[in-house]
Formats: C-alpha cells, sequence, structure tokens
C-alpha cells in the first residue's frame, strides 16, 4: 500500500511544492513590495518542499508499519504526533536560519507568529493531502480486488454450471441417439455430427470471457437441430438476428442457457408446443430471447441459472440482463457488446 510504485507525486513534487510554497506565503499577506519578498518566499517554498518530502517518506513508512485497514485509531494518533513533532522541528530549523542571518532578533516569537502558523498550516495540508492520496489507492486496491474476486466467484459459478449442464445434456442427447439407432441410422449420423461440434464449441469456449455472436449461433443451430430431434413436433425455434450484428459479442453459453431453462421449466409436447423466437431490439441494443410461458404444474423454478447469467453480465459487461413475463410470453434481454 505504502509502495513507490503505488504512490506516484512526480506532477505534484515536480510544481505543485513551488505553487504551493509561493500561494502560502501570500495567504500569509506577503506582497512583492516587501524588502524582504525574495527571502520569505524561498522560506515559504523550502518549507513546503521539506514538509512534502518528510511527509511522503513519512506517509510510506506509516502506512506500511500501521495500515488503516487494521488499526486506524493507531494510525490516526501517530499521524498527529509526527505533526506535532515536525511541525516544531520546522520552525526550529527556520528559528536557527533567522538566528544566523540577522543575528538574536527581539520578541522573535511574537513577530514571527504568523510565519509559525503558517508553517504548521502548510505541514497539516501536506499531511492531509498524502493521506488523502494514500486513503484512495487503498480505496482502489480494495475495490479492485473485490471485483477480482468477484470474477473469480462468477467464473467458478460459471465452471459449475458447465460441468453440470453437460452430463445432464449428455445422458438426455445419448437416449435420443439410442432410439434413432435402430430407427433411422442417417439421422442418427447426423446427429452424432451436431453433437460433435456443440462437444468442440464447449471445448473452445472453456477459457473464452466472451465470443461473437455468429459464433454462439453456429453453435445454436446444432444445438437446436438436436432439440428437435429430441421434442419433435413440440418444439419451434426462429431466429431472426441480422448478419450486422454478428461481429459484436456476448459471454459463452448465453443463448444455450436461455434455450435449456425455457425447455426445461416449461410444458413441451405436440399439443403444448414450445415456440423460442430470438431478435435484437436495434433501439435498446439487446438480443431479445422469447418464448411462450407454459410452465410445468409439478416444478417451480429457483432462477439459479438466469441469477449466474446476470451476474457474469454485471462482472464482466457492467451491465444486467433483464427477465419478464406475462400470462402469455417469458422473455430475457441480453446486453450486446460492441467492443
Amino acid at each position: 500500500m505504502g509502495s513507490n510504485k503505488n504512490f506516484n507525486d512526480k506532477w505534484i513534487r515536480g510544481v505543485g511544492i513551488l505553487l504551493i510554497g509561493i500561494a502560502f506565503a501570500f495567504i500569509f499577506g506577503l506582497r512583492p513590495g516587501n524588502p524582504k519578498f525574495i527571502e520569505w518566499i524561498s522560506i515559504s517554498v523550502l518549507t513546503t518542499f521539506i514538509s512534502w518530502i518528510v511527509t511522503r517518506q513519512f506517509g510510506i513508512i506509516i502506512w506500511k508499519r500501521f495500515p488503516w485497514e487494521k488499526n486506524p485509531l493507531i494510525h490516526i494518533l501517530i499521524v498527529l504526533a509526527f505533526i506535532l513533532f515536525f511541525t516544531i522541528a520546522i520552525i526550529g530549523l527556520v528559528f536557527v536560519i533567522d538566528l544566523l542571518i540577522y543575528g538574536n532578533t527581539p520578541d522573535y516569537w511574537k513577530t514571527h507568529r504568523s510565519l509559525h502558523i503558517a508553517i504548521l498550516i502548510v505541514f497539516i495540508f501536506a499531511v492531509v493531502i498524502h493521506e488523502a492520496v494514500f486513503l484512495f489507492f487503498l480505496w482502489k486496491r480494495e475495490l479492485t480486488h473485490a471485483a477480482d474476486l468477484e470474477k473469480e466467484n462468477i467464473r467458478s459459478k460459471f465452471e459449475a454450471l458447465k460441468n453440470h449442464v453437460n452430463p445432464h445434456f449428455l445422458f438426455n442427447s445419448l437416449g435420443t441417439l439410442a432410439s434413432l439407432i435402430n430407427t433411422e441410422k442417417e439421422k442418427a449420423t447426423q446427429y452424432v455430427n451436431e453433437f460433435s461440434k456443440i462437444y468442440r464449441y464447449f471445448l473452445e469456449v472453456n477459457s473464452n470471457d466472451f465470443v461473437s455472436i455468429e459464433e454462439e449461433l453456429n453453435f445454436i443451430d446444432s444445438y437446436i437441430y438436436l432439440q428437435k430431434i429430441r421434442y419433435g413436433e413440440g418444439f419451434t425455434f426462429i431466429n431472426r438476428i441480422d448478419k450486422e450484428y454478428c461481429k459484436s459479442f456476448i459471454l459463452p453459453l448465453t443463448l444455450q442457457l436461455l434455450i435449456e431453462n425455457a425447455l426445461k421449466h416449461n410444458t413441451t409436447s405436440s399439443q403444448l408446443p414450445m415456440n423460442i423466437e430470438i431478435f435484437v431490439d436495434e433501439n435498446r441494443q439487446v438480443i431479445v430471447v422469447k418464448n411462450n410461458y407454459q410452465p410445468r404444474k409439478t416444478e417451480e423454478s429457483t432462477k439459479t441459472g438466469l441469477i449466474n447469467l446476470e451476474q457474469r453480465y454485471m462482472s464482466f459487461v457492467g451491465k444486467t440482463i433483464i427477465y419478464q413475463h406475462d400470462d402469455r410470453f417469458f422473455s430475457v434481454e441480453i446486453p450486446i457488446i460492441s467492443n
């Protein structure tokens, strides 16, 4: 936290010390007509420079040995003691310089009260600035760390979801394939080809955070083929996404999860067919996955898949998905990732 690597104030040291030193001299009444103008400007800039460098080094040490997040009270007490000690030291240094230049000055402490107050304020100002900068870096580090943990958590949930989906999907697919082998060998061959494309895609996107919409749609074509074989007339799927959106991106397996959810949680039969449609809402720049709403009577959805997908989009894209339903339709809106 207190390393020079994280705490870069070169631009302040290069210009800020000079400007602040001059500004404080003017704040406390110094004007160009003063016979000691150059002298007091120099003292003010020197005081600011020493305050800044000492404060900076002190900040690095204290943030290493007494970090704010572990014991803020001790940290504050040490900072206050530091301000008191080094203010006295700087005032003593100015007194020695004045003594060497002008000799013993009567009523020195009374006539230089404003200067001493200025030194105290400069020093407090320098400490406050450095503490604020260090706190900012602490906040930034913790925020980044929390975001990284959240991403890792969501990524691990995604891996767990894929590991759950694959065996479940494998079991159903092999059951369908077994029924085809004895009755429709050509269709069984095509089924195996599409099945292999699906698992190749699972392997390809295993470490990808994003995929193009075109890649996802190609994968969905194979996935839909298998589902149509399984459900027959009980399932229809319409893709209305224009080619102009195919180079944009979404998170991998987004569409597969939504289609699987629709088939899993709704009645699907030739009497009550499941109709799924995907299209782009150009005004809102989202992909809409829409299906007729006919929930299974014996099952209540926990929406685990949707919640996981919602967290993934919020973490990786900074936007969330939107899902809603009425008595007729269930729809999910997925943000399109342009870059």
